[in-house]
């Protein structure tokens, strides 16, 4: 009971998701999904290509999910410069885990990466601007990415 009244005080909380935006918000699971199923489950020749491409990819995203913050805050009258700048370390960190392989097992990468889309999508889910679905999308994907990282990042520590 209390949960209809809550919904019924809030039905903004109840748009659904545009198809074409879930349809696109899945696809982008399919590289995290395929990418950690080789590294872990594939071909011993397979898994460092699988390894930087998984790490790539969640340099890209990240950049990608970086850039939307971005790109809402943009749109303001007013842009704030916090935002615009705290939207502009996730890419940054991303660009880092990335490059952190010259120095550090892929371990600590995976590991990084699983905390700064964590650290996203917790900014995301409680600042929430922009479309009031976002939140609810954003949480299936970002489970998605944590779960094949998290795959990935389970068989590094076993490597």
């Amino acid at each position: 009971m209390a949960f209809e009244a809550a919904a019924a005080d809030h039905p903004q909380d109840r748009v659904p998701v545009p198809l074409a935006v879930w349809v696109c918000g899945l696809a982008t699971l399919v590289p995290f999904v395929v990418c950690s199923a080789l590294f872990c489950y594939g071909p011993i020749d397979m898994r460092q290509v699988a390894l930087i491409s998984l790490l790539a990819y969640s340099t890209a995203m990240m950049s990608y999910l970086g850039g939307i913050r971005c790109g809402l805050e943009i749109e303001r009258a007013r842009p704030r410069w916090i935002t615009l700048g705290l939207s502009l370390l996730f890419p940054l960190a991303g660009f880092g885990l990335l490059l952190g392989g010259l120095k550090f097992e892929p371990a600590w990468q995976l590991s990084g990466f699983l905390l700064v889309f964590i650290l996203q999508w917790l900014w995301d889910v409680t600042n929430h601007e922009g479309p009031a679905w976002r939140p609810r999308l954003r949480t299936l994907l970002t489970s998605g990415a944590a779960i094949s990282l998290a795959f990935a990042l389970e068989q590094a520590l076993h490597l």
